[in-house]
C-alpha cells in the first residue's frame, strides 16, 4: 500500500468517526419519564452532581449551559407572579412549562465528558372546551319512559382525563340508580321520567386541570306517548300493590262488597213463602223468617203484625201460682 493510499484511508476513517460522533450526540441510557403539569416549574439536575460545568441538550440540540452552582434558565423565562425563584444549585430550571417544552433532555459534564441522567419530559394539560361544543343529547327531545343518552365533548388532554357527571350539582351516585356513566363520557338514563330533568354537567379532570360543560333539560320539552306511559303506569301499579295501606283498603272493599252481594241476593232472589195476614201491605224489603235474626233487624226493623193501625201491646206476664 502506497503512502497516498494510507493518507486517503486515514482521512476516510477520521471523517467516518467524526460524522458518527455527530449523529450519536445522545446517550444510550433509557430515559426517565417526568410528568409536569402545564404552567408549573421544574428543575433538572445533571447527576451525579459536581461543581463542573454541564451542557444541556433537548432532542440533540444545545439549549443551556450550567456554570458551577449557577442555575441555567430555559429561554430566560421568569417565574409567574407570586412564585419564588429556585435557589442557585446548578439546575436547569424551566419556568411556566408549556407543551412545546416536551422532549428528551440530557446533559454532558465538562470535566469528564460523560453523560448524565436522561429525562423524557411530558406535559400534563387539559384544553378548554370550545364555546360551540355542547353536550350531545339523543333524542334531542326526551321521551318519557324511553332511554336518553348524553355524550360529553372531551377536549384534548394528557394524561387521559376522568369524566364525572353531576345532576343539579349532585353526583349521580347520590341521586338514583337509573344513571349509567361510562369512561368515554357517555351517560345513559334507562327510563327517562319527570324526576330526571334538570341541570346536567360533565367534568373533565386530570392532574393538570379541569374543564366542564353543561346543559339543561326542561320538563316542558318532554314528549309523552301512549307507549311511553305504559312503563310508568306499570311501575306505579307495582308500587301501589307493595303498599300495605293499599292492601288493607283493598281487603275492606272486598269484604264490604261480599256482604252487600249477600244481602241483595237474600232479599231479591229468596222465594216468598205463604203470605201472612197483616192489616197493612208489606214492602218488598220486608224480612223473611228464613233470614237470620241478625239480618231481620238490619233490613226491616218494623213488626210483622198490625191491628187497627196500632201495634199490639205485649202480653202480660203470667203470675206464678201462690204457695200456701
Amino acid at each position: 500500500m502506497t503512502y497516498h493510499q494510507n493518507v486517503h484511508l486515514f482521512l476516510l476513517i477520521l471523517l467516518f468517526s467524526s460524522s458518527e460522533s455527530i449523529h450519536t450526540l445522545a446517550p444510550k441510557k433509557a430515559p426517565t419519564e417526568r410528568l409536569i403539569p402545564i404552567g408549573s416549574t421544574t428543575a433538572l439536575e445533571c447527576e451525579p452532581y459536581t461543581s463542573a460545568n454541564a451542557t444541556w441538550y433537548r432532542d440533540k440540540q444545545v439549549i443551556a449551559v450550567v456554570e458551577g452552582h449557577k442555575n441555567a434558565i430555559l429561554n430566560e423565562r421568569t417565574p409567574r407572579g407570586g412564585e419564588e425563584r429556585i435557589p442557585d444549585i446548578g439546575f436547569l430550571v424551566i419556568y411556566d412549562v408549556q407543551k412545546a417544552d416536551e422532549g428528551i433532555y440530557y446533559c454532558k459534564r465538562a470535566n469528564d465528558s460523560k453523560w448524565g441522567e436522561v429525562f423524557d419530559l411530558k406535559v400534563a394539560y387539559v384544553d378548554e372546551v370550545s364555546y360551540d361544543e355542547k353536550i350531545y343529547v339523543e333524542p334531542v327531545i326526551p321521551i318519557l319512559g324511553r332511554p336518553l343518552r348524553l355524550q360529553c365533548p372531551i377536549p384534548k388532554a394528557y394524561p387521559p382525563p376522568k369524566i364525572t357527571w353531576t345532576v343539579n350539582s349532585l353526583p349521580i351516585s347520590h341521586i338514583s340508580s337509573d344513571y349509567y356513566a361510562y369512561p368515554n363520557g357517555t351517560l345513559i338514563i334507562s327510563h327517562f321520567s319527570y324526576h330526571h330533568f334538570g341541570y346536567f354537567e360533565c367534568n373533565i379532570n386530570n392532574l393538570a386541570g379541569h374543564a366542564a360543560v353543561s346543559t339543561f333539560i326542561d320538563s316542558r320539552d318532554l314528549v309523552a306517548t301512549f307507549e311511553s306511559l305504559k312503563p310508568t303506569f306499570v311501575n306505579g301499579c307495582s308500587a301501589a300493590l307493595r303498599s300495605s295501606l293499599f292492601m288493607f283498603l283493598l281487603g275492606c272493599l272486598v269484604t264490604s262488597g261480599a256482604v252487600l252481594i249477600y244481602l241483595i241476593c237474600a232479599v231479591c232472589l229468596l222465594k216468598p213463602g205463604r203470605p201472612r195476614r197483616v192489616l197493612r201491605p208489606t214492602f218488598w224489603s220486608r224480612a223473611d223468617p228464613r233470614l237470620g235474626p241478625g239480618f231481620r233487624k238490619a233490613v226491616v226493623p218494623l213488626p210483622d203484625c198490625f191491628v187497627n193501625a196500632r201495634m199490639l201491646p205485649p202480653e202480660a206476664p203470667v203470675a206464678p201460682p201462690a204457695t200456701a
